[in-house]
């Protein structure tokens, strides 16, 4: 079905391109090169896929391949504390109750979903926060076949859903099923399975094999499905969405949720399984510590930051500035009940900044959009509206380890390079108003387009003003959030504030830069697509597309930071501001790790509870609220690790003995 669809758009898409080729003019030559090129290698893809057979296969353990190469993953540094106590309840809060548990279908990628799903599913494998090595998971054991696109998986036998009952190959075939057949409409999925899974085969109850349409660098990471309890779905058709509306199904991770623990609209309580099957295993013996997590709903953050303070929840992000310094200058804190913590991580940047788009007649000239770049002061935003807080961010891409080209810097603020410029680009003459312009008349006047929320009209501010500086009329185009989503979909801004999610492990480009993602065939931009800087450029094209194919760490390093020093070249993106830390304030009951591979938390975080590494400690929460009601203080506590600030230096793989307090550590 699907596959001869696109068989057959390939093939005609092939033999248009040669016909034209004969007849085309020099410069279209390459284009039309490219668009056979492109089409044989989807077709090579799809000839591999159709002789594979079904799509879901079922075979005998006797026909697993006899020559594979098993891998254990089982040297990597532990993670966590061995300190760490079981036991004891971790109260959190969520905004906005979810609209359903359901982890798939209709309203169910809310944004609880992490922390009933993703943060605690063990897919087949793992990726180790430390050293970026493949670690097991469901998997005691994989092996990569030899046409480096099928990756055999034996599921470990201790590996059991969190209802007790054990997992079964077939599971992971049910994953994919449950989500691409017609009972629900999720377009996402369906897409992604049907162009980035070829193949799953069962052999027995033991081994699964998956197969990918190509090689991929770390491919049993990337091929590893996560199990779906098949015997929690018997009742699975075409009402799903209603029947399982508030059904949290078993799950391979740590929690499970009961139903009277549901309170619609109130709170969500996660229970520890206390047969676990991975309570024991290397890398998941130390987490996962309290015995219930309470979500509460606090509809506003200031409430919330109340009944921290009160002690009714045990943590509260503190990140921004104001919360470090004004909010937490209060008695709980300086008496030693709440503890602060300013923990730098390693996690992909948010490419938060200025993105030019370059259809617009002005910034189609590249000394206009370098000449730009110098005349927006980003560290005075930062250092204004931040405190100087946060640091600049200096590339779009930053974050990702080797994978960043550390040569790659952000254009610093300078009128005098500014202007220098844009008079190459033509802006020579300076109006009464200080504005620059060319001969001709025309003003050098940009639009920032912007969300109308938090800080971003302070942050447009302090940038207009600054810009005059260098000749710059800068515009700011403050529009309601979803009106200026919209604006920018439609490619329809000059400059839009904005940045992009990012993850782990590697840095993506060709959503943003691929030319078909800029302009439609009648070259006007192309609306909704994540290319807003509306750029087309054959060698970029390349790059992206390479880098998206690419078989090895060292292709995956080569073109990214290739592409992002076009990036700079071009003067695509201004980097604007970026936090390389996390701030936390916790209850003295809740613990940390401190040891050589886990001081304070894992590096690769976003936030610092997705790791479960804390603990509750009982006898401080009695002691303390004993202390409270006596009168007793405690020593004040805020302290900084900066062990990973510059990077992920391994200390030598050993135990995972608690550090000595010096390294790394500093009381502020």
């Amino acid at each position: 079905g699907w596959l001869a669809e696109q068989k057959m758009g390939h093939e005609t898409a092939v033999k248009e391109a040669q016909t034209k080729l004969t007849e085309a003019e020099e410069r279209e030559k390459v284009g039309l090169q490219d668009t056979i090129e492109e089409n044989q290698k989807a077709l090579e893809r799809i000839e591999f896929r159709q002789s594979l057979g079904d799509y879901f296969m079922k075979k005998e353990e006797s026909d697993m391949p006899a020559d594979l190469h098993w891998q254990t993953g089982d040297e990597e540094p532990e993670m966590g504390d061995s300190r760490a106590k079981k036991g004891g309840v971790f109260n959190f809060y969520i905004l906005n109750f979810p609209a359903t548990v359901r982890p798939f279908g209709k309203e169910a990628n809310n944004s609880f979903r992490s922390r009933l799903y993703d943060e605690l599913d063990v897919a087949l494998v793992g990726l180790h926060p430390l050293t970026n090595k493949i670690i097991p998971g469901v998997a005691r054991k994989w092996a990569v076949a030899k046409n480096g696109r099928t990756v055999y998986y034996e599921i470990d036998p201790d590996a059991k859903f969190n209802d007790g009952v054990p997992i079964r190959a077939r599971d992971l075939q049910t994953f994919i099923y449950i989500r691409v057949s017609d009972n629900v409409s999720e377009p996402y999925w369906k897409q992604y399975f049907r162009e980035q899974i070829a193949q799953v085969a069962t052999y027995g109850d033991r081994y699964v094999a998956i197969t990918l349409p190509d090689p991929k660098p770390l491919i049993p990471y990337f091929a590893a499905l996560i199990p779906a309890a098949s015997h929690f779905y018997d009742e699975y058709g075409p009402d799903y969405v209603d029947r399982y509306q508030w059904r949290v199904p078993p799950t391979t991770g740590a929690y499970y949720v009961k139903d009277e623990d549901i309170r619609k609209g109130v709170s969500i309580t996660l229970t520890r399984a206390k047969e676990w099957w991975a309570k024991d295993k290397r890398y998941y013996r130390y987490r996962f510590n309290p015995d219930k997590i309470t979500y509460t709903t606090i509809r506003d953050d200031a409430k919330a930051f109340e009944l921290f303070r009160a002690g009714q929840l045990d943590a509260y992000f503190l990140t921004r500035p104001n919360l470090w310094y004004e909010k937490t200058e209060t008695q709980p804190v300086y008496d030693g009940y709440i503890e602060r913590y300013k923990f730098y991580t390693q996690y992909p940047r948010v490419p938060r900044g200025a993105y030019l788009n370059v259809i617009r007649p002005m910034l189609k000239d590249v000394d206009t959009r370098r000449g730009i770049a110098h005349a927006l002061n980003w560290q005075k935003v930062i250092d204004v509206i931040f405190r100087g807080d946060y640091s600049r961010l200096q590339l779009m891409g930053q974050g990702f380890g080797e994978f960043t080209n550390p040569n790659v810097k952000a254009r610093e603020f300078s009128p005098a390079k500014a202007r220098e410029l844009f008079a190459k680009a033509g802006y020579t003459d300076e109006g009464s108003d200080g504005i620059l312009r060319k001969p001709s008349g025309a003003r050098l006047a940009v639009d920032m387009s912007y969300a109308r929320v938090a800080y971003y009209p302070k942050v447009v501010a302090i940038l207009k003003e600054e810009a005059k500086k260098a000749g710059m009329e800068l515009r700011g185009d403050g529009l309601e959030a979803t009106v200026f989503y919209k604006k920018v979909m439609k490619k329809e801004h000059d400059m839009a504030l904005w940045g992009w999610g990012t993850t782990p492990p590697f840095p993506r480009y060709y959503q943003n830069f691929y030319s078909k993602n800029a302009l439609n065939q009648d070259g006007e931009p192309k609306p909704q697509t994540n290319n807003i800087n509306s750029y087309a450029d054959p060698k970029m094209d390349k790059l992206v597309v390479a880098l998206r194919k690419a078989r090895t760490t060292a292709e995956v390093k080569k073109l990214s930071w290739e592409i992002q020093q076009i990036v700079r070249d071009e003067a695509l993106f201004s980097p604007a501001w970026m936090t390389d830390y996390v701030r936390i304030g916790s209850w003295r009951w809740v613990r940390w790790p401190d040891t050589k591979h886990t001081p304070f938390n894992i590096p690769v975080i976003y936030e610092p509870l997705e790791s479960y590494v804390l603990w509750i400690d009982e006898d401080i929460r009695k002691e303390t609220l004993q202390a409270m009601r006596s009168g007793k203080t405690f020593p004040e506590v805020q302290k900084v690790i900066d062990v990973f600030k510059d990077g992920i230096q391994l200390p030598d793989v050993e135990p995972n003995n608690p550090r000595l307090k010096e390294e790394g550590v500093t009381s502020e």
